[in-house]
């Protein structure tokens, strides 16, 4: 059986050393609010042979962990997870792609 692991990083308007929100109440958040566009953009960094692409994008899977990042246009409540449990994933991704945010602005990361 595979372990699951989930790391809320950050999630909600906190002060320094207080517990972040539970993924319930990002779930809200995202039901209430729209993700930012600037959670939606490519761009590269560095020069000549060490230049690198990225996309950042609030949802994203690397070695097998999904990444969830952004921030919110209405109320400052960033939020950065990262689970490889499932069950957390599909609530996250199914309130991601249902926030206005992700249908205004995901379009951009699918231009070349």
């Amino acid at each position: 059986m595979k372990n699951t692991i989930t790391i809320i990083h950050s999630n909600g308007s906190k002060w320094a050393g207080q517990s972040p929100d539970n993924i319930d109440k990002l779930i809200e958040r995202l039901n209430l609010y729209t993700i930012e566009e600037r959670f939606f953009c490519k761009f590269q960094r560095g020069f000549g042979n060490d230049k690198k692409k990225y996309t950042l994008c609030p949802i994203s899977k690397e070695k097998g962990m999904y990444w969830f990042f952004g921030n919110f246009l209405e109320v400052s409540a960033v939020f950065r997870i990262e689970t490889n449990d499932q069950q957390i994933v599909e609530k996250l991704k199914k309130a991601i792609t249902n926030n206005k945010g992700w249908k205004q602005h995901i379009h951009k990361l699918k231009k070349n």
